[in-house]
Parts: C-alpha cells; sequence; structure tokens
C-alpha cells in the first residue's frame, strides 16, 4: 500500500496520457475487477463503440427507428454507464489520497460534471417522453392513453401514469399578440387532473408546464363542423373535419382540404361508428375579412353497396358560403362551422435538469482550474524575479 504522505503534490495536468490509476482505494479482492473498469484501452473501444452505433443511428436508421433499433435499447444505455463508470474509475482511482489544491479541486469538479451528464443522458434516454397530441377546439383527451397521441416516442422505463389527468383545447386564437408583438397563432388548453387542472396560453415562445411535463406549440390547421341533413333540412350527423394544409407550388399559398399530406382525397361520410353513405372531399377558401367564415366546395360521390367504395360518379360538385346547405343524393351537406385543430408536442424529460446543472457545474470547474494555474504562475514569478520566461515544467504543462 503506498505512502499516503508521501504521495506526489504535483498536479495531474503535467502527467502522460493515457493514464492508469496510480493508487485503488480498494481492497485486493476488488482490484483486478477496479483496474478492469480503469483501463484506458476500455474508455477508448467504448468511445469509437459508441461513436460508431451515433453514426448509424443519425445516417442509416434515423428518427423513430434509430430509438428502438439503437438509441433507446438496453444495450447502448448498458455501454453509456459502462463508460460512466470507467471515466469515474480512470480520474477518481488518481486522484485519491492527493493534496487537494485550486487546480486539482477544479480537475474534480470538471469530471464529476462530465460524469452527472452521461448519467443524466443515460437517464433520460430510460425514462424520457417525446409525442404529438392533436385535438379539435372543445375536444378533451386523456394525457395517459397511448390512444390519444399522432406520435409517440418513449424510453423503455417511462410509464403512461406518469401522463395524468387530460388535456383540452380550449379555443385557438389567430393573430395572437403579447406586448404587441405577433405571435401568429396561439393555443388556449387545459391539462391535469380534476381538482389540479392548470390553464394556460401556448405559442411560439411560450410553454405550459404541469408538473415535470412539457406542453409546446407544434402546428394547427382548420377543421369544420360537416352536417348531414335529410330532405327537410333536419340534421341527422355531424362531425369536425380536420383539414391539411397543402402548400401550392413556390409560393406562399395553401389549399385546405381533406386527405393526407400527400394530397387531397376524399374520407367516407358519417364515420365509423356510423354507416358511411359517401365519400366526401371538401376544400375549403378562408375570407380575408372575417375570421371562420369562407366558401366550401364540395365533391361527393355515393359508395358502391357491399364494397365501400365511391363509384365512379359524382352526384354533387359544388361550392356555397360556410352554414349553407348543398343537395347531395336524398340528403344534404353543410358545413356548419369553422373551427381548429392543433397538434402540440407533450415532452417529458426527467434527465435535462441534470444534464444543465452539471453543463454549469462544468465550467465553473474549468474556470477554478485556469483561475489556480494564473496564481501558481504569479507566485512562480515572484520566486523567480530574474526570469523572463516561464518555467519548462510550466510550458509543458
Amino acid at each position: 500500500m503506498p505512502d499516503l504522505n508521501n504521495l506526489p503534490e504535483n498536479d495531474s495536468e503535467n502527467d502522460q496520457y493515457p493514464i492508469e490509476p496510480r493508487y485503488h482505494p480498494v481492497n485486493r479482492f476488488a482490484r483486478k475487477i477496479f483496474d478492469s473498469l480503469a483501463s484506458s484501452k476500455l474508455a477508448m473501444f467504448l468511445l469509437v463503440f459508441i461513436l460508431a452505433c451515433c453514426v448509424v443511428g443519425v445516417t442509416v436508421y434515423r428518427g423513430q427507428k434509430a430509438g428502438e433499433m439503437i438509441f433507446g435499447t438496453l444495450w447502448f444505455n448498458g455501454m453509456l454507464i459502462l463508460l460512466v463508470i470507467n471515466v469515474a474509475c480512470c480520474f477518481f482511482g488518481r486522484i485519491w489520497g492527493r493534496k487537494v489544491t485550486i487546480i486539482s479541486f477544479g480537475m474534480i469538479l470538471f469530471h464529476l460534471s462530465f460524469v452527472a451528464i452521461f448519467a443524466g443522458i443515460v437517464y433520460n434516454s430510460l425514462f424520457h417522453f417525446d409525442g404529438v397530441i392533436r385535438l379539435t377546439e372543445g375536444e378533451t383527451l386523456p394525457s395517459g392513453d397511448v390512444n390519444s397521441y399522432d406520435r409517440a416516442d418513449h424510453g423503455r422505463f417511462f410509464s403512461y401514469a406518469k401522463l395524468r389527468g387530460e388535456t383540452t383545447l380550449i379555443r385557438m386564437h389567430i393573430g395572437y399578440k403579447v406586448e404587441g408583438e405577433d405571435k401568429r397563432a396561439a393555443y388556449e388548453v387545459e391539462v391535469g387532473e380534476r381538482g389540479s387542472k392548470k390553464k394556460g396560453i401556448i405559442y411560439i415562445t411560450h410553454n405550459l408546464d404541469y408538473g415535470d411535463i412539457k406542453y409546446l406549440p407544434e402546428k394547427e390547421g382548420y377543421s369544420l363542423l360537416t352536417v348531414l341533413s335529410d330532405a327537410q333540412g333536419r340534421e341527422i350527423y355531424g362531425a369536425f373535419v380536420p383539414l391539411q394544409s397543402l402548400k401550392q407550388g413556390k409560393e406562399n399559398s395553401y389549399l385546405y382540404a381533406t386527405g393526407t399530406k400527400e394530397g387531397p382525397e376524399s374520407f367516407p361520410f358519417p364515420q365509423e361508428p356510423e354507416k358511411p353513405r359517401y365519400a366526401v372531399l371538401l376544400e375549403y377558401t378562408p375570407s380575408p375579412l372575417k375570421e371562420r367564415s369562407g366558401e366550401v366546395h364540395y365533391q361527393v360521390w355515393p359508395l358502391v353497396p357491399g364494397e365501400g367504395m365511391p363509384a365512379e360518379k359524382k352526384i354533387a360538385d359544388a361550392k356555397a358560403a360556410v352554414t349553407e346547405k348543398i343537395p347531395a343524393g336524398a340528403h344534404q351537406l353543410s358545413v356548419k362551422e369553422v373551427g381548429y385543430w392543433v397538434a402540440m408536442n407533450v415532452r417529458y424529460d426527467p434527465g435535462k435538469p441534470v444534464v444543465l446543472v452539471s453543463l454549469w457545474a462544468g465550467l465553473g470547474g474549468m474556470i477554478i482550474t485556469t483561475f489556480g494555474r494564473m496564481l501558481r504562475r504569479r507566485g512562480s514569478a515572484r520566486s523567480n524575479p530574474g526570469s523572463t520566461s516561464l518555467p519548462e515544467k510550466e510550458i509543458l504543462g
């Protein structure tokens, strides 16, 4: 066992890399395990392996597939944990028992932050959640139901029970202004459990926090309350139908229509669980003078009995203002109201605070180390007043 009183006080900054621990604060029984974990060869292997996995994850798989195949797996996060242990053993095994100076304290703080950053990244990878929930004005969905989300990406150990209560879109605001600055669109939402709900406005530079869960704006669009009436005008069925915002050519203009992001498409109407009768394609032209008004272009096909497919011949192809009815076979169609749908990004990043605090701690460690070196150079200059240059050890360091 080394004599702790005779250990060199020289700062570790003058050592050559890679460095193996020179003192081990463990007994002989665990010595070999500690040596293996503190190996610089192991560190090099882990760094190369993790870097290669990251390159594959951002070039080959990408997106959600990359999370499923690499970043969200236990073996990849296990490699990150092993790297954290390796760095901790390698560094702290070397400094164990040494005299603590300003420089060494800064280095200890920096390496502690390095270990904490990796620990926060691993923790976040295993427990995070990133989803998109889409609602129409007035609609409420359970926050903890996977079916409420258009897209959901989460860590292996994340539980939907973390997303407590409900999410309600109260109203969408166009041209929302804050202190005279136009924020374009804002979502008025209410989230949480009954008795402890939180209401707020979300816009491009402002999020809503409910505990550890963040709600952020994603995108929005028009939603038409489409109504089917009988020949006498009595309403039979109605539902909000979301429209796609399809950019037209290079111009900054959009076509608002039913369908997918690939283009306009018809949809069965009424919708399940009601029996569909028609295939309907809606195109909406907003009024430049009045919000939530404008003109609707209807295209209607009857459904072939027993097949559920639209017939070749249209039974209606007409335009009408919002609230006006058009004939469609034995029925009438109208858009009773123009509303909005929004898609909100819901995030839970439990490791993010650890990473942010660790980054600041690492910066503090670097500042402390730099300050200690400046003090040592000043003291060295005072002890060698005739010297015009720094000692060789200082230059090499």
